[in-house]
């Protein structure tokens, strides 16, 4: 019998314990740190990030800022279209929609200099939710699904709570790795979107986003597709997958 409640207070116990840093996987090991301190960083990764592997989307900053030897808002502000595209076709690894990559940029740039006097912080310090999700949705190719992927990774990363959001309406993003993780855990009844997004809202209805960033470090940290690390798994004393295994 899958005991659902305590199941959810050790994917919440687990979830308060994760560094920021891990929320971002990323091919270089320095890439990480710079996405947890450098909120331009973490803005120009969220913003970009349309289907690419996230291992690489997180280390694009890194990558931009090796190149130019800086990160500086204010410096990549005054660079042209022809600048940024040449700056993305130098990059070792690229983010899928290359061609749109520099508008976006350029867009979150403006914002973050003529809006933000310079710190990206203040894209989301003392703003509502929905504020934070329109400046978001303005940039070029940044839709709702992205916007509401930041604002969420706003509040894991940067331990913010936005008051206007209701967050009982705020479902994880199910991927390969949440919608993995629920079916062994014997809560979802199987690897599908619809599945994953029903039984985090049964399970944790005040917050049911609340559980994507620990389903997804399990999923990529233990919860192997084949071989799964159930010994050292955080969660083996209730998930049904280790114990049939």
């Amino acid at each position: 019998m899958v005991d659902e409640k305590q199941i959810t207070e050790e994917l919440l116990a687990f979830g308060r314990s994760i560094a920021s840093e891990e929320l971002f996987p990323t091919v270089v090991k320095e890439a990480a740190p710079l996405i947890a301190d450098d909120s331009y960083a973490f803005a120009i990764a969220c913003c970009l990030d349309r289907g690419t592997k996230a291992e690489i989307i997180w280390t694009i900053p890194y990558y931009m800022k090796k190149d130019l030897g800086h990160l500086d808002p204010k410096l990549i502000y005054r660079m042209s279209l022809d600048e940024l595209t040449a700056l993305f076709q130098r990059l070792p690894r690229r983010p899928r929609y290359v061609s749109d990559a520099p508008k976006t940029i350029h867009d979150l740039t403006r914002i973050v200099v003529e809006e933000c006097d310079g710190d990206a912080a203040n894209l989301w310090k003392g703003k509502p939710a929905a504020e934070v999700n329109r400046t978001f949705m303005s940039i070029h190719g940044v839709g709702s699904g992205i916007a509401n992927m930041t604002v969420l990774l706003i509040e894991a990363a940067f331990r913010i709570r936005f008051s206007d959001l209701d967050h009982t309406h705020m479902d994880i993003k199910p991927d390969v790795h949440t919608m993995k993780v629920l079916y062994r855990l014997g809560v979802s009844k199987a690897e599908i979107t619809d599945a994953a997004i029903e039984a985090t809202r049964r399970m944790n209805p005040s917050f049911p986003g609340e559980l994507d960033a620990p389903l997804w470090a399990l999923g990529r940290k233990w919860c192997f597709a084949s071989e799964p690390n159930c010994l050292e798994c955080p969660l083996n004393t209730s998930c049904g997958h280790h114990f049939l295994g």
